[in-house]
């Protein structure tokens, strides 16, 4: 659901985030994903287009 990528996609996407900021995890394969997928429940609220959303990133790196 991230980005509206599919799960491959989003796979990628992480693994080049986590090299960019130089942290040395790994990320699941896509095996493990859509087998872990089925039984997780993620609620995400439709945010709607009421405005303009503001994404602050700050240099200090993901924690």
């Amino acid at each position: 659901m991230l980005f509206g990528l599919t799960l491959r996609q989003t796979t990628g996407f992480v693994e080049s985030l986590l090299k960019l900021v130089g942290l040395g995890r790994e990320v699941p394969d896509f095996s493990s994903l859509c087998r872990r997928q089925k039984t997780l429940n993620v609620n995400l609220p439709y945010r709607g287009g009421t405005g303009p959303l503001n994404l602050l990133i700050d240099s200090t790196g993901i924690k």
